[in-house]
């Protein structure tokens, strides 16, 4: 199909998205969560290893590495990324039952959004930031530069 390689997207650390974390106010991530998230990894790398055994092209699939990228910021070891609050989302609901973006029957918004988008990480219970990713991608980034 003329397609030169297949990225495959290994799974960030789950563990640590706002909607684990906010059962601890934010202040770390949930190790269980995490070693799932590993044993699936350490799979997925195992299963696309045998792809590429199979395939014409030794290389054709990569695992993308998230895990590792994601936790190089989420451990301050990216000097790139200057997040405060790591853990703490941006934009958070006013109720439970409501979301990022939710209003009332009145139009009045369900939602808080931080003062400075850019210095957190995570936008809401699931999502990174425009900065956030951009931090992500670099690590990624400099994997692919240094292999």
């Amino acid at each position: 199909m003329g397609v030169g390689k297949v990225a495959v997207g290994a799974l960030q650390p789950v563990g640590c998205l706002p909607g684990l974390t906010a059962q601890n106010s934010f202040q770390h991530c949930n190790g269980t969560y995490n070693d799932f998230v590993k044993l699936h990894n350490t799979l997925l790398r195992q299963a696309v290893a045998e792809l590429n055994s199979k395939s014409n092209d030794s290389g054709a699939f990569i695992v993308l590495d998230f895990y590792g990228s994601f936790t190089k910021v989420l451990d301050h070891k990216d000097s790139n990324a200057k997040f405060r609050n790591l853990l703490t989302p941006c934009c958070t609901p006013t109720q439970t039952l409501y979301s990022c973006g939710s209003v009332d029957a009145n139009g009045e918004k369900m939602y808080t959004v931080c003062d400075n988008p850019k210095a957190t990480f995570f936008w809401d219970r699931f999502h990174p930031t425009q900065s956030g990713w951009r931090a992500v991608f670099s690590g990624l980034k400099s994997e692919f530069e240094t292999s």
